[in-house]
């Protein structure tokens, strides 16, 4: 089914309302309320800061308090609500990604004379967030192909990825964010959410290296070691350095003699180093591999018999041997939406991209999410200008109105309890509102979203009379702490809870 053939002719008279930005009717208790949150916003210094907020009935559409709705901000991680909006409602609570394994040439005994080939999806779950670890998703595949009765390959195992193009970094990511976890960077075959995990030991003496233990294992070369061991109490520093010209994450700095730290960075080369971890795995588990792993990146790679990357499925030399599936879509979301994952959402726009689009990109992906949300949702087109999934882009713009929206297309849909459980609230554990909004528990389901000099928050409350109100509060150029504009944030909704 088409995007415009989605297209809902019930929704005109919510958008008519959200486009003239006119308040309800005056009363008593409308205006109490317009008075408190302007008595917050207005009042020194916050009066310097860029708010924009609209609050909506969430039974008629009426509006109840607005203040710049119709004017763009940066939204920061309330960016995630338009992606995972967008992909609960055209791919459905149930897609799984799936991981195909294909067998080129023929089978002799248990040996298999030709290649493994895995076509890539992309898939996010590969991770401690749904298994053990991400090498424990790859050991599961590797387990899956020994129980089949497999013991070697005369060939290698081709990772098949050119249906995503081979692009890490997302558009206008800012270079300083690459290091970190926060900034981690994806691809069609990835594992730990990017990240990688390094144990680093002092030496035993004075002026000698650290050593180090990293997980996952790629390559065992891929972590350089620039640590060395200092006196104690000298301080410990240590920065990641990704070098480029040879593919390697080099470690400098520091350690104090007799420490052991456990320090997590991005990975930096995801989808090469997920490779030679399952060439590993599959080695661990009793399958010999002659040429090791390999990863095919764009279409019309030779892998096998044949048999050329993008096209495995057609090939009369190649057959399948099994499907590794994540979680359904609906427990990815959540995954997401609850603690701000950064990099599964970035996996998951460029899915759209896969699924819907000609390649899974950051373009085809926002092109899809972009038509949705204008021709489907019934936001207009210069409410948005989305440039990531995640948020961490500053780039990206949206209005209030336009967030207030499409959580009201998703409460009027079938995918509303769905998406609202997905949410965090009010002190969640592990959630980004766990330490937020004390009373209103159960009460307030709603996104968060953090960068410098942006803080925002959208999505559903129930009153004390348990009505509904839908609302978006986004700020930008606060030049505060972001703990003191989320306050300010929270007494608004607090407000809004009576």
């Amino acid at each position: 089914m088409s995007l415009k053939m989605m297209k809902l002719t019930s929704v005109a008279w919510i958008i008519v309302a959200l486009s003239s930005g006119c308040a309800v009717p005056k009363g008593s208790s409308s205006e109490s309320v317009r008075d408190a949150i302007d008595g917050i916003l207005d009042t020194p210094p916050l009066d310097q800061v860029h708010f924009g907020v609209l609050v909506v009935d969430g039974k008629t559409g009426r509006i109840l308090y607005s203040r710049n709705p119709h004017q763009k901000f940066v939204p920061a991680s309330n960016q995630k609500v338009l992606v995972t909006a967008t992909a609960l409602s055209v791919l459905g609570p149930d897609y799984r990604y799936e991981t195909e394994v294909w067998a080129t040439g023929s089978l002799i005994g248990s040996l298999l004379d030709g290649d493994l080939v895995v076509l890539a999806s992309g898939d996010p779950s590969m991770s401690d967030r749904y298994w053990e670890s991400g090498e424990a998703s790859l050991a599961a595949i590797a387990d899956s192909l020994y129980q089949k009765g497999l013991r070697g390959v005369a060939g290698s195992v081709f990772v098949d990825v050119s249906a995503w193009d081979s692009t890490t970094v997302g558009p206008t990511r800012e270079v300083e964010d690459l290091r970190f976890p926060h900034g981690a960077t994806g691809g069609a075959f990835a594992i730990d959410e990017g990240e990688i995990s390094v144990i680093i030991s002092a030496g035993p003496a004075v002026g000698s290296p650290a050593s180090l233990e990293w997980s996952p294992k790629g390559l065992p070369d891929y972590v350089w070691d620039r640590v060395t061991t200092v006196p104690p109490d000298s301080g410990q520093h240590i920065s990641p350095n990704y070098l480029p010209e040879t593919r390697h994450l080099e470690l400098t700095g520091q350690i104090e003699l007799y420490q052991t730290d456990t320090l997590i960075f991005a990975l930096r080369d995801p989808v090469r180093q997920a490779t030679a971890a399952l060439g590993a795995a599959i080695e661990q588990a009793g399958i010999e591999l002659q040429s090791g792993a390999q990863v095919a990146w764009s279409e019309g790679y030779r892998v096998g018999r044949g048999c050329l990357s993008g096209s495995v499925r057609d090939c009369p030399n190649a057959g399948p041997v099994l499907t590794f599936e994540s979680p359904p879509l609906s427990e990815l979301i959540a995954g997401i939406l609850k603690p701000s994952q950064n990099w599964m959402t970035e996996q998951l726009i460029r899915t759209l991209g896969a699924e819907l689009g000609e390649e899974g990109s950051w373009s085809e992906g926002v092109g899809v999410m972009s038509e949705f949300l204008t021709e489907v949702v019934g936001i207009d087109s210069l409410d948005i200008a989305p440039r990531d999934g995640s948020g961490l882009s500053a780039y990206n713009l949206v209005t209030p109105r336009a967030l207030v929206r499409i959580f009201q297309y998703l409460s009027s849909g079938q995918n509303n309890d769905i998406y609202r459980s997905a949410l965090a609230t009010a002190g969640e554990e592990g959630s980004t509102l766990q330490d937020r909004l004390p009373g209103l528990e159960g009460r307030v389901f709603a996104k968060t979203g953090t960068i410098s000099n942006v803080n925002s928050l959208s999505g559903y409350l129930t009153r004390d009379d348990e009505s509904e109100v839908i609302f978006s509060i986004l700020s930008n150029g606060s030049g505060l702490p972001s703990v003191q504009i989320r306050s300010a944030i929270d007494a608004v909704v607090q407000i809004l809870a009576k």
